[in-house]
């Protein structure tokens, strides 16, 4: 075992809780590790070097070297002084140097450690003390010592699997995110509303058509600036008409366009071309990958955030793959079923449904699925969007996923044209079964603020939809307005509701959100309603990639919450897993129907909610609840309010 005498034990009994597969150890076990370490001191003298901590898993072939310090004013030296013995980030990056291939001398062992996993812990100060612990961990990736920014907490054994896993796709996002950063630098002088629509079209001016030529593709590098731009609005056209899509659609995006003759720096300039080049090279290829479909949405939302569209303040903000994903698998969800959007904006939840329905599909005995596939595409896909810029995007991201055809709307769902729309498809046997929203917020519904709330949202859609209703909105949707969430019960029947992350919606927006399950057509009566409380999807924030699933850690949380919703009774807990009668008045809220959780309490999670609270009440004197505040500011106005 670690030397606890040496090492804080607090640190050693979380990694023992961890249900590591094999033992942590302070020494090595393996023949050809104990070699590596056998000069690996850290007074630098030759002699064999002791990490606090290591762990051997010969099986999956993973290395962790941890270095473990009392405080956090021995997590790491200042900048240009270096001191493996007294710092833990120094250590840590002491022990793991001796693992890159360029400093071992024997080839047998240098063969033999190429195919292990290494990872380098620097852990200091309390870990049940958020304020006074860090940890930084670093791996050896193409024989490189490199910081995993992310990954600033004690994790489990295929947590760190799954960072080098991950390397690939964080290098197909980063690119992505490169590429992104590089078409908004060229747009500047565009208005950042105006972007998305001019990037959706030249994308569309790329696609490849069936049996046709694009000249535009093949010929626009050899083309002058001003001939580019007047055939971008007619080769999108016919991309778009050879595609089935109605004129009226088409009609709205070439609206859209009508800056382009005028814009002075998009006329005397290769900007155009410069991103035409971009996306031709380095996106559009990505399209052709079935793996890919969530790297393509990184594209839209990682362009989106550079433009500064997706932005709550600005009533955008785009629903996260993992959760368009989610939806689809808390429902029954079959072949012969028609999903309704009424606020699509790219068509997140549209092309996660066709995804899934697909793959329902392949899996099938059916021998006719070519067959299935284009009924999908074309006729059980229905999304309304009453923003032009998203709906552009929605047209783009349908029609690089081999649909140009759904019927996907531009108006408001809440118009008489919207109702027009949905009897008409009705006559052509159309009829929407299953609805998946995430409305707009904030909306009141009224002559200031004319977007409809998020429970009109909800009502319309389960009124529409004749199996399934699925909607995430803010929490105060589940206890403000008793008289109509009384009358939704009348008429329909509330399955689940799922608690999210405080921060999934980061970094565009910090809303408190759960999901509702709904079965329509049935009034709830008596029915049992499952409550979950997921307080955490494994995912990590970063500033410059935004949330992303790190450690691989959202498909093991995903499935534990599809087998308690399935199974509930196995799992009540009265905490996070609650199955119980509402009645009328009451919240559709775990909140409101679970006990009271005393056992994690200690005095530091006393103390810390008492911090919290002071925060609250001086932000609140401030009138500042909705606001972001930097920390200088925010130790400012505390000393202002209890001075």
């Amino acid at each position: 075992m670690p030397r606890k005498d040496k090492n804080d034990a607090k640190v050693f009994r979380v990694l023992n809780s961890l249900d590591y597969t094999c033992t942590w150890e302070n020494y090595s076990n393996i023949p050809e590790i104990k070699e590596i370490l056998s000069e690996a001191s850290k007074n630098g003298e030759g002699n064999e070097g002791v990490p606090d901590a290591i762990y051997e898993n010969p099986d999956i072939k993973l290395l962790i070297l941890a270095e473990v310090k009392p405080s956090i004013s021995q997590h790491v030296s200042a900048s240009g002084e270096i001191n493996p013995q007294k710092y833990a980030v120094d250590g840590a990056k002491h022990y793991l140097s001796f693992f890159q291939a360029k400093e071992i001398r024997k080839a047998k062992i240098k063969e033999f450690i190429k195919n292990w996993k290494v990872v380098g812990l620097a852990i200091s100060g309390d870990p049940d003390d958020e304020y006074n612990f860090r940890m930084s961990t670093y791996i050896i990736k193409d024989d490189r010592i490199e910081e995993q920014a992310g990954a600033t907490n004690i994790l489990n054994e295929f947590d760190y699997i799954s960072l080098f896993e991950n390397i690939d796709e964080e290098k197909l996002v980063n690119e992505i995110s490169i590429s992104s950063r590089k078409i908004n630098k060229l747009l500047r002088s565009v208005d950042s509303q105006k972007r998305p629509v001019l990037l959706s079209a030249l994308m569309i001016c790329l696609f490849e058509m069936k049996g046709k030529t694009n000249d535009f593709r093949a010929g626009y590098n050899d083309w002058t600036v001003g001939n580019v731009i007047r055939n971008i609005p007619t080769t999108m056209e016919d991309i778009l008409k050879n595609e089935g899509v109605s004129d009226s659609k088409i009609d709205i995006i070439k609206r859209e366009l009508a800056f382009l003759p005028v814009e002075h720096d998009l006329n005397n300039t290769t900007i155009i071309k410069d991103i035409l080049n971009e996306l031709k090279d380095n996106i559009i290829p990505l399209f052709n990958r079935k793996s890919s479909y969530d790297i393509i949405g990184k594209f839209y939302e990682e362009f989106l955030r550079y433009a500064g569209v997706a932005n709550v303040k600005k009533g955008i903000v785009l629903t996260p793959r993992h959760i368009t994903a989610l939806f689809t698998k808390l429902v029954d969800l079959k072949i012969n079923d028609v999903v309704l959007d009424p606020a699509c904006g790219t068509g997140a939840f549209l092309i996660a449904a066709m995804n899934r329905l697909m793959d329902v599909i392949d899996e099938s005995d059916l021998v006719d699925k070519e067959e299935r596939i284009a009924k999908i595409k074309t006729n059980q896909l229905i999304g309304f969007e009453k923003n032009a810029t998203m709906f552009s995007l929605a047209i783009s991201n349908m029609l690089f996923r081999g649909d140009g055809k759904s019927h996907v709307v531009y108006t408001d769902f809440f118009s008489d044209d919207a109702d027009d729309e949905i009897e008409s498809m009705k006559t052509n046997g159309i009829v929407p079964t299953i609805g998946f929203v995430n409305p707009p917020y904030g909306g009141k519904d009224n002559s200031e603020n004319p977007t409809k709330k998020e429970i009109q949202f909800l009502i319309k859609m389960l009124d529409t939809c004749s199996r399934f209703g699925v909607i995430i909105a803010p929490l105060s949707t589940y206890f403000k307005e008793n008289t109509v969430r009384n009358s939704i019960l009348k008429k329909h029947t509330l399955k689940f509701v799922i608690n999210m992350p405080k921060d999934l919606f980061m970094p565009n927006a910090a809303t408190n959100t759960a999901i509702a399950v709904f079965e329509t057509n049935k009034p709830h009566g008596t029915q049992e309603v499952v409550f979950y409380d997921l307080v955490d999807d494994g995912f990590v924030l970063s500033k410059s990639k935004g949330r992303t699933d790190a450690y691989n850690s959202w498909r093991k949380i995903e499935d534990e919450l599809l087998t308690k919703l399935a199974n509930p009774a196995d799992f009540i807990d009265n905490t996070t897993v609650v199955k119980t009668k509402i009645s009328k008045d009451d919240e559709w809220l775990i909140q409101a129907h679970a006990a009271t959780d005393y056992s994690n309490l200690t005095p530091q999670s006393f103390e810390k909610a008492v911090k919290e609270y002071m925060v609250f009440s001086a932000k609140r004197e401030f009138g500042m609840l909705d606001k972001d505040v930097d920390e200088i500011d925010l130790i400012n106005f505390l000393t202002d309010y209890y001075a």
